[in-house]
């Protein structure tokens, strides 16, 4: 009776593992394919940020392995008060956002926190926050000028998935004629983040 028990309990775990499996495979995939999409667009002349000089060498964007820890549930509080500020971009230029609410995570067993933005008049229930950020990666293996995120969120619901594999860089990164956000100093994370898309300056 043991015995019989004992091949039940491991041919369960089995299907539990392989369904396990299968849904990473799954995920890796989706992420692979959102990167090939944007590979697409740096090699389409009509889209892509890079000079004629560069995109002639280009041979693709370097990132991290897909890693699902980095797959985390936040915490979506509510600024409340919306408060719209001028954000400085590169350039010496400057757009306004509102400050929409703050995302509250807990990551590598540190608790984090960003705060999240939308262009002004873009504000709706269902929306796709800006979250521009820094971290210890920065200079090294990602770029000096930091990384940024687009979270779908439904601002009535507290609980929001941040995928940090999705992190990219700024056109600006590739091309000085771009003016993009600079992270605020709140959105400076002090651990590191190796996910998402790396930086070579040569190309």
């Amino acid at each position: 009776m043991r015995f019989i028990f004992f091949v039940l309990l491991c041919a369960v775990l089995m299907v539990i593992n392989a369904c396990s499996n299968a849904d990473d495979l799954a995920y890796s995939q989706r992420i692979m394919q959102q990167r090939a999409a944007i590979t697409y667009k740096f090699l389409d002349p009509a889209t892509t940020p890079l000079t004629q000089a560069k995109l002639a060498n280009f041979k693709g964007l370097p990132y991290y392995e897909v890693n699902k820890n980095y797959l985390v549930e936040a915490t979506f509080n509510s600024s409340g008060n919306q408060t719209i500020f001028a954000m400085p971009h590169t350039l010496n230029r400057a757009y306004e956002y509102v400050e929409v609410g703050t995302l509250s995570f807990n990551l590598n067993g540190k608790n984090l926190q960003l705060m999240s933005y939308l262009r002004k008049g873009e504000m709706g229930d269902s929306v796709q926050l800006f979250v521009p950020f820094t971290d210890l990666t920065g200079g090294k293996t990602t770029y000096s000028g930091g990384r940024y995120l687009d979270v779908k969120a439904t601002l009535s619901v507290k609980k929001v998935r941040i995928d940090f594999n999705l992190a990219y860089n700024p056109y600006c990164a590739y091309n000085v004629d771009f003016s993009c956000p600079i992270p605020p100093k709140q959105n400076h994370l002090p651990v590191a983040i190796e996910a998402g898309e790396q930086y070579k300056t040569v190309y």
